[in-house]
């Protein structure tokens, strides 16, 4: 827990301290970004234990695959309405989307080995829960997508949580004052990373034909 889990970066960047539960959590994804980049594979599929899975998200996995589309890290779960800044259709009624505001929840997700090599250099060790660290995408240059409307889903058994309820361990009006500044942080630079970005899900301008000129 020493190697993996910083005390101090946790009382900068977080509203309380975690729970063994969410850094056993985070230590088995950054696991995961470890083993991808040590396998020389390109991409890698991780799903939490807890989920239930669309019958299409094998054709849709092939069709984000012939995308132009850059990604790091492609989300297949979240909510039902996303804070969308751009979208291109990709399968049926399924679009490929970029976020104003990307969700929580990392119990689906597919990530490039560029994308583990990004969050490894900058998330080791950690101070906040994996999902909160993957919504700060700016601190590391890490793209987001996400498949919408999304092939994974929360199963029934999501309710009943090993890593403890965070709400359950809020302590008093400190850790609530503290949560609202962190909101607000967080709210800034996700705007001002988003001016700043480059628009990788805008499409490329295309030159306006000029008219011909004609004779008298």
């Amino acid at each position: 827990m020493a190697q993996l889990y910083s005390e101090r970066l946790n009382a900068a960047q977080y509203h309380k301290a975690l729970r063994p539960g969410e850094i056993g959590c985070y230590a088995s994804h950054l696991a995961a970004w470890r083993r991808l980049v040590a396998s020389g594979d390109s991409a890698m599929a991780i799903f939490e234990d807890d989920v239930e899975i669309d019958d299409d998200l094998p054709e849709v996995l092939r069709t984000v695959a012939s995308s132009t589309m850059p990604w790091d890290v492609l989300k297949l779960i979240g909510r039902p309405r996303e804070k969308v800044r751009a979208r291109t259709p990709l399968l049926g009624r399924r679009e490929l989307i970029a976020y104003r505001r990307v969700p929580s929840l990392t119990g689906a997700y597919v990530i490039t080995a560029q994308g583990a090599e990004k969050l490894l250099a900058h998330r080791c060790p950690f101070g906040r829960p994996v999902d909160v660290d993957m919504r700060h995408w700016w601190e590391c240059d890490l793209h987001v997508a996400g498949v919408h409307p999304y092939p994974v889903r929360a199963a029934p058994s999501s309710q009943v949580s090993t890593i403890g309820e965070r709400a359950a361990t809020e302590q008093g009006s400190r850790s609530r004052l503290k949560r609202l500044q962190l909101q607000a942080h967080y709210t800034f630079h996700n705007w001002w990373a988003l001016r700043t970005a480059a628009a990788a899900f805008e499409p490329a301008p295309t030159a306006v034909p000029q008219p011909q000129g004609s004779r008298a």
